[in-house]
């Protein structure tokens, strides 16, 4: 048996390989939000009324006026930091359904990006508020990106992506009240009227019904909620659509508009992603 030692240089290589490992590890870990974090004793008391106080900074288009929501900071701050104290994420007694815990986490999702607004002064895109900033959230260290991967992708409901905002023109459009477990179908129906109505996430250019991505990227949660018999993503989209515009909306597109474009059962048309317009909704 060759009992020279190993190269200098093939020694350095596995030193390095070994450390890019341990490195790649921990950046997934993070980045998955499995980072363990310190539960604070002093932390508030969660309530979503601090959220609701933080909300009356939003319009009826879901616009945010930064200076009102900095009048507002100190509630918002606090249903924040009363997150890193609730129970763990994977425990079973934080929710008490799959309503519950969808509520939580839109919620939790719209905080934080109303945090990084105020945070964040110079941004002028939605991509300038990071989804890799963490927080500590019920004993993990969490970013938005892993709320959206771990928690909300698993409702299986293509309503939360519609509903879900990011600061985006072309993002769900903010509410003025957090979501609630018990009322959570009716408001992401809203959610999705309001999404829908919106020259950003859907044009009529027959034969092509151009749609936001945040429609064609989930398109297979959509099309699970689609009765028997029925196919095709243009039905939901339908659904939603409303039967006029009103002053808020002026030049959506409506179902009939939607009929006369694509025909009753849709099939004249056929479906492509639009480009998103990242500017900041302000």
């Amino acid at each position: 048996m060759d009992s020279r030692p190993l190269p200098a240089w093939l020694r350095l290589a596995g030193f390095t390989v070994s450390v890019l490992l341990v490195v790649g590890s921990a950046l997934v870990l993070w980045l998955d939000g499995r980072v363990p974090a310190e539960v604070p004793d002093d932390a508030p008391a969660y309530a979503t009324a601090d959220l609701l106080a933080a909300l009356t900074a939003v319009d009826r288009q879901g616009r945010v006026d930064v200076e009102a929501l900095r009048a507002r900071r100190e509630p918002l701050d606090r249903f924040i930091a009363a997150m890193a104290k609730t129970a763990p994420a994977t425990s079973p007694e934080r929710f008490p359904g799959p309503d519950e815990r969808v509520a939580f986490w839109l919620n939790a999702a719209h905080a934080l990006v109303l945090q990084q607004l105020l945070d964040t002064p110079g941004a002028r895109s939605a991509d300038d508020l990071s989804r890799w900033q963490s927080w500590p959230i019920g004993g993990q260290r969490l970013t938005r990106a892993a709320i959206e991967r771990r928690f909300l992708a698993e409702a299986g409901d293509g309503r939360v992506w519609l509903a879900l905002f990011d600061g985006s023109v072309s993002g769900g459009v903010l509410d003025s009240a957090p979501f609630g477990g018990d009322t959570i179908n009716p408001q992401l129906d809203d959610a999705a009227r309001r999404f829908l109505r919106r020259r950003a996430t859907v044009t009529l250019a027959p034969p092509v019904v151009r749609l936001s991505p945040r429609i064609t990227s989930h398109e297979a949660d959509f099309l699970a909620a689609l009765p028997e018999g029925r196919s095709g993503v243009l039905q939901i989209v339908w659904a939603y659509l409303p039967e006029s515009c009103d002053g808020l909306f002026p030049g959506c597109d409506t179902r009939a508009d939607l009929d006369r474009a694509c025909g009753v059962a849709f099939d004249r048309c056929r479906v492509e992603p639009m480009e998103e317009d990242r500017r900041l909704v302000r």
